[in-house]
């Protein structure tokens, strides 16, 4: 795998990266459908950047077929995806972080401590929004 694709909830921060072959639009649309969907349920909205395989006829059918509002992110100002940017810059940090070469099996203990991590803004964690408890970790996860 040499790409992810990313996502983000926007009420609760809860972040998901799926590793994907490629950047094609069939990719993204069958990863979006079985990875995000499948866990979560369609969302009402769905914010994209301008990338060609989000404005193609498959992406937007499957977001008309399955009810999904599809708007994008204003082009050359990561600001209108702020949630988004952040994640990338705290995933890319962590990644690195491990060794380079094992990043894929690094990825889910990334993401779990990302997931858990106390958002201020939130007053909680993404984590304890959508399991509704706080996660329990290992200590030396940490340290």
């Amino acid at each position: 795998m040499t790409y992810l694709l990313t996502c983000v909830d926007r009420f609760t921060r809860w972040p998901e990266a799926f590793p994907i072959p490629d950047q094609s639009t069939n990719t993204i649309a069958r990863t979006f459908l079985l990875g995000w969907i499948s866990r979560f349920g369609v969302p009402e909205k769905v914010t994209s950047d301008h990338g060609t395989n989000f404005q193609s006829n498959l992406f937007s059918s499957l977001s008309k077929f399955l009810g999904v509002e599809q708007t994008r992110t204003t082009e050359y100002h990561p600001q209108s995806s702020g949630a988004v940017e952040r994640f990338h810059r705290h995933l890319k940090s962590a990644l690195m972080a491990h060794l380079p070469e094992n990043w894929l099996d690094a990825l889910p203990l990334v993401l779990i401590g990302i997931r858990s991590s106390f958002k201020p803004d939130l007053a909680t964690s993404s984590a304890e929004l959508v399991y509704g408890t706080t996660l329990k970790l290992p200590e030396e996860f940490f340290f």
